[in-house]
């Protein structure tokens, strides 16, 4: 419990240490994920909403009432507030809690299942899934406390195609939690799917624009290749930056699949709802194979990866980012014979509120 105002600073200082830790080793990227800590038995410290992790600040630490959810003050907390309401209210020892969107854990739980079966350090060890709901939802939050109240000492656990929630007494606790369930779910993803997959982005060729001219990173450009970079600025007038991933899992999607469909939240905010991966090199007629559409952030080429795209070069960094973490849900679903996948309209809501509000938080606060 945390007695005065210096020790709720220190705490404030603490979260973002954390955070930046987290973010060190790959467990946090970008705005995504949260963390909190309590102060007492009526509220809570959370990180804001939309704010990158190298940008935070002890004044945007929000201080959060457990019960009510008000706070005080300008900064908007963490849409996921909800449910670090419900673990502190249902767990009273948990004092810190590490919500993260992490690799090999996020696509454990698009495989539709209630628990995961795996092992860590030659032990076995079953993570509960919570069942999906619309991140930020009373729904979602309803849903992780049927996990908590189920799984009474269990101290991480998956939200279906969202992420995970890693609890402690401390930060180090929950950090611990969140790097076990990673290695755990990732040896699930080796065994049961058959899906070792390095995560990351393979860069293949990127452009930009300056003073609306093209500008290759790789002189020698091919021809082919600065034609769809020319075909991508030509039809979204929004984008700056292109990126090429050509990462294991990206290209085994570009060889191997014809559509994507989202199974993870962060794909359909970022990315799209609907994405199509061309399955020859022609198409209908003759120029529309590589699918530049203007609701969706990736354009695929047959056996050579994926464009990915966006008005910044961080933007497109995300999308990258984001899309070979999703190549990885995909890889592993198809090998494993089954997984959920996100309804259209969820897609769609997501989509449509990244792109009118989320997204912009992160470029306020530079």
């Amino acid at each position: 419990m945390l007695q005065n105002g210096e020790e709720i600073l220190e705490a404030k200082k603490h979260i973002i240490e954390v955070s930046r830790e987290l973010h060190e080793i790959g467990l946090l990227v970008r705005t995504w994920g949260n963390i909190s800590c309590r102060v007492d038995e009526k509220s809570f410290l959370i990180t804001p909403s939309g704010i990158r992790y190298e940008d935070l600040v002890p004044e945007m630490i929000v201080q959060v009432n457990i019960d009510d959810l008000s706070y005080e003050g300008d900064v908007k907390p963490s849409s996921e507030l909800k449910v670090h309401a419900v673990c502190y209210k249902v767990r009273s020892d948990v004092e810190f809690i590490v919500h993260t969107h992490q690799v090999y854990a996020s696509c454990a739980g698009t495989l539709g299942q209630k628990s995961i079966f795996t092992y860590f350090d030659d032990e076995d060890l079953t993570i509960p899934v919570a069942a999906y709901a619309l991140p930020g939802t009373d729904k979602l939050a309803e849903n992780v406390e049927k996990v908590l109240r189920k799984y009474s000492d269990c101290n991480g656990f998956i939200m279906a195609n969202h992420g995970t929630v890693c609890l402690g007494k401390n930060s180090k606790e929950a950090i611990y939690e969140a790097e076990k369930m990673e290695v755990a779910c990732n040896n699930f993803l080796i065994d049961v799917c058959k899906t070792d997959m390095h995560h990351g982005v393979e860069v293949g060729f990127n452009s930009h624009l300056e003073d609306g001219n093209i500008v290759y990173d790789v002189a020698d450009t091919p021809k082919r290749v600065k034609e769809i970079h020319e075909a991508i600025y030509a039809k979204r007038p929004d984008v700056k930056y292109i990126i090429q991933n050509k990462s294991e899992a990206v290209m085994t999607v570009s060889r191997r699949a014809n559509h994507m469909r989202p199974l993870l939240d962060d794909f359909a905010q970022l990315i799209g709802y609907s994405i199509k991966v061309p399955s020859n090199e022609h198409g209908k007629d003759g120029h529309s194979f590589h699918h530049i559409k203007k609701n969706a952030n990736v354009a695929f080429c047959l056996n050579d990866g994926a464009y990915c795209f966006g008005p910044t070069e961080d933007e497109a960094m995300a999308v990258a980012i984001v899309l070979d973490k999703g190549c990885i849900a995909h890889t592993a679903v198809m090998r494993h014979g089954e997984g959920h996948y996100l309804s259209l309209l969820d897609c769609y809501k997501m989509n449509r509120h990244y792109r009118k509000s989320y997204s912009k938080l992160a470029d306020a606060a530079k």
